[in-house]
Order: structure tokens, then sequence, then C-alpha cells
């Protein structure tokens, strides 16, 4: 039976996701059991998926979350058909000087590399990558001309 916490905790992140337009909660499932927030359900993308991930990380009071959703209609493409369509997005994309960005994909991994102009442009090019049918995740050493990257602090 659910404490009176869980269920505090399943309405409240029932609000956080309906709030993002990106998100369809018709097809999702919300359950905390003892604090743990399980997700459920069918998403239309990856990016819908990463979206409900990154508000329920966002949000005060969540320490847990376990995504058991699954893409719809998910259509697995071999490496080179997702690398060729990344970059073919980033082309068509007039926020984006897609030249200097270099796609590598892996099992539905994508990596971004290479040098941009500004945040802007670094931003969409994550979003794009992340729309395209087959990216389960994307990883981006995407930066920006003019910004250092702060220091990394040593392993001792």
């Amino acid at each position: 039976m659910a404490t009176h916490r869980d269920r505090e905790m399943e309405e409240l992140v029932t609000v956080v996701l309906r709030r993002d337009s990106r998100i369809d909660l018709s097809e999702i499932s919300v359950r905390v059991d003892d604090g743990v927030v399980y997700l459920s359900g069918i998403v239309d993308s990856a990016a819908e998926k990463k979206a409900a991930q990154e508000n329920l990380q966002a949000t005060a009071g969540i320490e847990r979350i376990v995504d058991q959703l699954t893409l719809r209609n998910y259509v697995q493409k071999s490496d080179e058909e997702l690398r060729h369509a990344v970059k073919q997005f980033l082309i068509r994309d007039i926020d984006v000087d897609a030249q200097p960005i270099d796609v590598e994909a892996c099992g539905g991994v994508v990596t971004l590399r290479g040098r941009v102009a500004s945040y802007a442009q670094k931003t969409e090019a994550e979003c794009v990558a992340w729309w395209i049918p087959g990216v389960t995740d994307v990883v981006s050493h995407i930066e920006v001309d003019g910004i250092m990257e702060p220091p990394q602090e040593p392993d001792y």
C-alpha cells in the first residue's frame, strides 16, 4: 500500500511531466514506491523519454528514477544509416553550421564532435540528433569557439 508521501510524490511527478509540452502523458504511468519513481508506458521518441528524465532529475525530492518507458515504433538503423541521417538533418537545419560537426553512431548512440560558434548552435545540434528515429542516446563533445572548458579536478 502506498504511503502518503509516495502518493504526494506521484502527484508531483504527474504535474511536472504534464507541464512539459514535449511529453504526452496519455500513455505514461507513474508509480512511486518507497520514494522510488517508476515510469512505464510508451513514448513516441527518445527525445520525449529524455525530456521526462530531465524533468524528474531537476525536481527536488526525487532521488531515484526507474525508467521502464519503451519507444513506439522504434526502428533500429545501422550505424551508418543513423550517422548519415543525423548529418543530413544537421545540414538542413538553418540554425546549425553542420560542416565542423562530426557524427559517429554505434548501436543507437550518436556522438557529436566539433566546434561551433555559439551555445545556441551546440544546443540545436544536440536537439536535432535526439529527434532522429533510431537514436537512443546522444553524447555531445561539441565545443563552443572562444569558450574555455573549466579545468578538470585532479584525480588523487
